[in-house]
């Protein structure tokens, strides 16, 4: 049973013979309510003070799991970026190493094209040059012929077999045969 300290105030006690002292009961149990009334409210005060705290705490853990969360939400989210940067960084490094591999197969293709060009050119110029020592035999003959009087025999001339056509270039015709060869 809870007492208060109106209770403890307005308490009667049954009078007998030989009792107590009523004056010394009353004013000890206006003490003790007074004592019990500062008990009850510091009792409420911390009732409160628990509450508020439970209060304070739970809206702490709110906090804590809210900044938990968020902290997780986070490092998910920087994983997820880097994952995405590292996947379009391969992509992109694939890619760049796709379009490498086809430049350098262009360039191959063409080195091969200039090549044959350079083949054909030099055939060209090997034909050019038998056709011009071709023209100059003929020249030579149709000059011994029709003005021979005229005609000094010349050098000994080109002899094709023993032309070198690994040296042909654009700049130097080819090298006649001396009549040591």
């Amino acid at each position: 049973m809870k007492y208060t300290p109106l209770d403890i105030q307005r308490r009667e006690f049954e009078k007998v013979f030989r009792g107590l002292e009523e004056s010394e009961v009353r004013t000890f149990l206006h003490e003790i309510a007074g004592e019990w009334e500062e008990v009850l409210a510091e009792n409420q005060k911390l009732k409160e003070e628990i509450l508020d705290s439970r209060e304070r705490l739970r809206q702490y853990q709110d906090q804590d799991r809210i900044f938990r969360e968020t902290l997780l939400q986070a490092q998910r989210t920087r994983e997820d970026v880097l994952d995405g940067a590292n996947r379009e960084k391969e992509l992109m490094l694939r890619e760049a190493q796709f379009k490498a591999e086809e430049i350098i197969r262009e360039a191959q293709q063409h080195v091969v094209e200039l090549e044959v060009q350079l083949r054909n050119l030099k055939m060209e110029r090997i034909r050019y040059f038998r056709e011009l020592e071709a023209l100059m035999d003929r020249t030579r003959r149709h000059i011994q012929e029709e003005a021979p009087d005229m005609y000094v025999a010349p050098a000994p001339t080109l002899n094709l077999e023993h032309l070198d056509l690994g040296a042909l270039d654009e700049t130097t015709p080819p090298r006649r045969p001396t009549g040591d060869e």
